[in-house]
């Protein structure tokens, strides 16, 4: 009997029945800092998207999301590499490229709020232009993390407001670096 147990417990790693599994979020489409090992709640914030338009021949348009306060509750010392996990969908499907879902973005900071721009348009009778800025996804990394994740790498950061994004959710998650 003895025997037996022993086998069991030494099949089991290999079958996948025993694994030590690594903390991730319960739901999709939500950001934890990775710390330790361990998942730290970012901020969540819902944003309020604004419209602000100028002109009358020549008219000036921006869209952008804000949201309160000029800074994070959740706050991460420079100088060191950041590690994030949120949990997706996709992350058991091969060939999916987690970039085209997920982004990185340092957030303007005005008087009483921080948020991201999103569109700038000129118009005149003319014609109009129409810009997004495919360059305000800050570059990060990412891996495979646990059974129904991905572990972003977002390297060191500057000082300053960030929030990460899911093309498929309208919250946020925001922290700050000192």
């Amino acid at each position: 009997m003895k025997m037996w147990i022993i086998a069991v417990a030494l099949l089991c790693p290999s079958l996948g029945i025993a694994q030590d599994a690594v903390p991730e979020p319960e739901f999709n489409d939500v950001f934890a800092g990775l710390e330790g090992g361990k998942l730290v709640p970012l901020e969540r914030q819902t944003p309020i998207i604004q419209v602000k338009s100028s002109g009358f021949i020549s008219v000036n348009m921006k869209t952008s999301s804000e949201m309160p306060g000029t800074k994070s509750t959740v706050r991460l010392q420079s100088g060191q590499p950041f590690y994030f996990v949120v949990r997706s969908m996709f992350a058991s499907t091969p060939g999916i490229d987690p970039s085209t879902f997920f982004t990185l973005h340092r957030l303007d900071v005005k008087k009483k709020t921080r948020g991201l721009t999103m569109t700038t348009v000129h118009a005149s009778v003319l014609g109009a232009t129409a810009n997004t800025d495919p360059q305000a996804a800050l570059p990060v990394t990412f891996s495979k993390y646990g059974a129904s994740s991905f572990k972003v790498a977002a390297g060191s950061l500057p000082p300053g407001e960030y929030a990460l994004k899911s093309i498929y959710s309208q919250s946020v998650f925001c922290f700050g670096v000192d």
